[in-house]
């Protein structure tokens, strides 16, 4: 279910799905918005979990944030006001940044996070910043740059994908993908206390493997695991085998 509230004097939407906690806050890639995490969550049944929108994108007002830091304190704010109890908080590449900030904060209530293809530091090719800028703010993105998706993805899903990522204006992610490109905690891993699970692709172009094993590395009680043949948008495209991986992380740190 998609709710709205007003948070701070803004809009803010995100979808909502009861059930037994620690509470899954899931935060998105850059461009994106709460339907990325549309199939991870019905694959989730019976877990509570609230997929937000940042900014700027599917009913959250805007303007969108500039910094992974920024999104951090607006996600630690919207769980203030939403979230009863612990929280686990699970971010896939940008929001894996999100996460990782949220984490520095060290906020009383966090049980472990979820990092799923993403890393310490996030570095944006070129060619897809200049296409952000050259583009209009036309309302609509442009066309999903190439290598996110396994060779073999049902085109049927990688349309819907396109259609859910319609309702992040040009705007959002021109800005989102600027603060992927400045993100930057190497060197400050060993501050997280919190337990992490992390998931790559094998395949995944934007945030290779080596990407998850710094992180498994540098955050001290962590746990990697590496998704064959997958690239970068496993968390639609594998759903069903990030969830048992979840449910036995939230498990193992004592959540249920």
């Amino acid at each position: 279910m998609v709710e709205a509230k007003t948070l701070e004097g803004r809009t803010v939407t995100f979808r909502s799905e009861p059930g037994k906690g620690p509470t899954l806050v899931c935060v998105h890639a850059s461009a994106e918005n709460h339907h990325a995490y549309d199939r991870l969550l019905d694959a989730l049944p019976g877990r509570r979990t609230i997929a937000i929108n940042l900014p700027g994108r599917a009913g959250t007002d805007g303007p969108p944030l500039q910094t992974a830091t920024e999104m951090a304190r607006f996600v630690a704010t919207l769980i203030e006001s939403e979230v009863d109890g612990d929280f686990v908080i699970v971010g896939h590449s940008l929001g894996g940044a999100v996460a990782l900030e949220l984490a520095l904060m060290a906020p009383d209530r966090l049980r472990g996070l979820i990092l799923l293809a993403t890393g310490a530091r996030l570095r944006v090719h070129p060619l897809i910043l200049q296409l952000f800028e050259q583009i209009e703010d036309s309302g609509v993105l442009p066309p999903t740059p190439p290598g996110l998706y396994q060779a073999d993805t049902d085109p049927a899903l990688i349309e819907r994908a396109a259609e859910h990522r319609r309702l992040t204006p040009s705007s959002a992610g021109r800005a989102d993908w600027h603060a992927a490109d400045t993100f930057d905690r190497i060197g400050q891993l060993e501050r997280i206390h919190a337990p992490a699970l992390i998931v790559a692709g094998s395949e995944d172009l934007l945030t290779p493997p080596k990407y998850a094993e710094y992180l498994a590395t540098h955050i001290r009680d962590s746990e990697l695991h590496v998704l064959e043949g997958a690239g970068h948008m496993f968390v639609i495209e594998r759903a069903g085998e990030i969830a048992p991986l979840i449910e036995s992380f939230v498990a193992r740190i004592g959540g249920d």
